[in-house]
């Protein structure tokens, strides 16, 4: 049997309305020498039984419930290939993912990941794109980049295999009595390893489609406050100077992203108060960050106003049609 020169590794949980289109989307791409590993983390909804339906042309694992980074990390161990990209089971990817994020690597010997832009859609279709990313993401320090501004969806990145060698696979949720670790930021985690040692290069073009449904825009404030300061405990501590180095003075600065990201939570679902409470919260911690000051006063806005700004700002987006497939 031939060695395929990428391995996709797909973790899936409950995913039976969207892993067909996910995996039909890999199937689709216009570089052909790949294989799909996919890990079913305890799904009970009846994925097992559309990842029937592909027999031998998938790799399918069943395991008892252990979160996204133990599955992930299941795919990497027993992946064949030459590098290693990542699919959720609810994303897609644009046709010529693969292929170009193949051509970066082949001319640099050294590079150790390549990532994408990504379109952001819904129930409604595609409603916004990245924008500006090499700017937030390639220039000075990339791994204190991700570090502050996360910008990389697991979905757009291609890792060389042999990276993992270096760096070690993800770090796999904990919990300790009522508290959960690394719900959220362990792929983060990974990417700042990898920056710290190996070279990063971006395609910045939206090769990725990123799902967005309505119960991701409700986070659990603890979990996502308790992530981040483990996931600060752990890149202090465990994997040596030449990560610790690259975040210890930005860690005011991330505290205050997060709570902007919170508030803005809040902002999306009507919860004005607690979005407000975020937001003063994140200014006081780093006050130059100008998006918590500026979404702190919109929350005094009238929330009919409020809706009013949204369905603008989905209609002044731009929405790309090639390569783009409606959900059926």
């Amino acid at each position: 049997m031939k060695t395929p020169i990428v391995s996709v590794v797909i973790p899936t949980y409950n995913s039976a309305h969207y892993i067909e289109e996910a995996l039909e989307s890999v199937f689709d791409q216009s570089f052909k020498d790949f294989e799909i590993i996919v890990i079913d983390d305890g799904s009970t909804d009846g994925t097992g039984e559309v990842l029937k339906k592909y027999g031998d042309r998938i790799i399918s694992l069943f395991q008892d419930n252990s979160g996204c980074a133990n599955a992930r990390n299941r795919g990497i161990r027993i992946a064949l290939g030459k590098y290693i990209a990542f699919l959720d089971a609810d994303d897609l990817w644009m046709p010529a993912k693969l292929e170009k994020q193949v051509a970066i690597f082949n001319k640099n010997e050294n590079l150790g990941m390549v990532t994408t832009g990504v379109y952001s859609f819904d129930v409604k279709g595609i409603y916004g794109f990245s924008k500006n990313k090499r700017k937030t993401l390639m220039r000075g320090d990339v791994a204190k980049n991700i570090f502050l501004h996360s910008n990389i969806g697991t979905p757009t990145v291609m890792v060389r295999k042999r990276v993992f060698d270096k760096v070690g696979l993800f770090e796999e949720r904990t919990r300790q009595g009522d508290k959960v670790f690394l719900s959220h930021g362990s792929d983060d985690n990974m990417w700042i390893r990898i920056a710290a040692h190996f070279d990063v290069e971006l395609i910045d073009e939206p090769l990725v489609k990123i799902r967005v449904h309505p119960s991701m825009m409700t986070l659990k404030k603890s979990e996502l406050l308790e992530s981040v300061k483990y996931n600060i405990h752990l890149l202090n501590t465990k994997y040596g100077d030449n990560v610790k180095k690259r975040i210890e003075k930005a860690i005011p600065i991330k505290t205050s992203h997060v709570q902007f990201a919170i508030g803005y939570s809040q902002l999306e679902n009507g919860n004005y108060r607690e979005a407000r409470k975020a937001f003063l919260i994140g200014a006081y911690h780093w006050i130059w960050f100008w998006k918590n000051p500026l979404y702190l006063a919109l929350t005094f806005m009238p929330s009919g106003l409020m809706t009013i700004l949204k369905s603008i700002k989905r209609k002044l987006a731009p929405i790309p049609t090639e390569g783009f497939k409606r959900r059926r």
